[in-house]
């Protein structure tokens, strides 16, 4: 919705935009080493989708060296913008809700936009997808902790440059909440946004998991009511009821037997130790020289 306005460009997901400020030997002293960094975005996924010519992005990086690595992420995006034939550029990378401070302090003049659903609903949709969560308990616990992350976030920064947004809200009355977001990022609304399904492969490619973006605003393309066993509606109630009711989604009256309880006890503990061993690879691999493709 957001990108069919004809002032602003949004690419496919980056990735990018805080791993690579981290890995080394992009930023020296606080200036971008141009080289290193367009060396390494060559090999980024997120980067080669957004289409850019790299000895493109780096004569006009080493334009005018020394850059912070703020203003060579403002001038990358800003390339993207005009080659679509825009003077705005956005970002739409699920991950970041994770470092919305990190990007706030980076780019102090960007807005951020929390889109939050039913995690119930997130779960149906989630477990569809080769990237998804692997049980009914990762789904729960991470729905939980990136939607409460991005909430503090939220408070920290104030709604001049944070806004939630309840994507049921937007089903029931997109032009309201399309032109509430438009005011929030400073655009004219435009009719193209709520148009956006006329081209929405043209806009997000072709991915099995946007196919929907082929479609006005639809309800129930999700239903956890009519589509998720009881047991997974039980489980993910017990991990992340709390964060529901927080945000006004109603309970179910599910209960488990002493199985459903067990099942439940041995996805939590499979989910935790993957997690832990996840976070002990991830610091070994610091610890390393990288030279391959950084993700967050």
């Amino acid at each position: 919705m957001l990108t069919a306005h004809p002032e602003l460009a949004i690419p496919p997901e980056t990735h990018f935009v805080v791993s690579m400020s981290k890995a080394p030997g992009v930023v020296v002293d606080g200036r971008v080493d141009v080289g290193v960094l367009v060396h390494r975005l060559e090999g980024h996924h997120g980067f080669v989708k957004m289409g850019l010519e790299p000895q493109e992005v780096r004569r006009l990086l080493g334009a005018s060296e020394p850059l912070s690595y703020a203003d060579a992420t403002r001038r990358i995006f800003g390339m993207y913008a005009a080659s679509r034939g825009k003077s705005r550029y956005g970002d739409k990378t699920p991950g970041y809700v994770m470092h919305i401070p990190e990007l706030a302090r980076l780019l102090p003049e960007a807005r951020f936009i929390h889109v939050i659903r039913d995690g119930r609903d997130v779960l149906l949709s989630n477990l569809e997808t080769r990237f998804g969560p692997a049980d009914v308990a990762e789904g729960a616990l991470v729905w939980r902790r990136v939607v409460s992350a991005g909430r503090k976030a939220g408070v920290e920064l104030g709604p001049g440059r944070y806004c939630e947004l309840r994507y049921e809200d937007l089903l029931n009355d997109p032009e309201a909440e399309v032109r509430r977001l438009a005011e929030f990022v400073s655009l004219d609304f435009h009719d193209d946004m709520l148009q956006y399904f006329e081209r929405g492969s043209e806009i997000v490619g072709s991915a099995w998991h946007h196919r929907h973006l082929n479609l006005p605003p639809t309800k129930g393309l999700r239903n956890w009511r009519i589509e998720m066993p009881r047991q997974h509606v039980f489980a993910f109630e017990v991990l992340a009821g709390g964060q529901l009711e927080a945000l006004g989604y109603d309970r179910s009256s599910e209960r488990a037997s002493l199985s459903g309880w067990l099942r439940l006890g041995v996805s939590w503990f499979s989910f935790q130790t993957r997690r832990a061993r996840n976070l002990i690879r991830r610091a070994r691999h610091i610890k390393k020289p990288v030279r391959g493709r950084l993700d967050i």
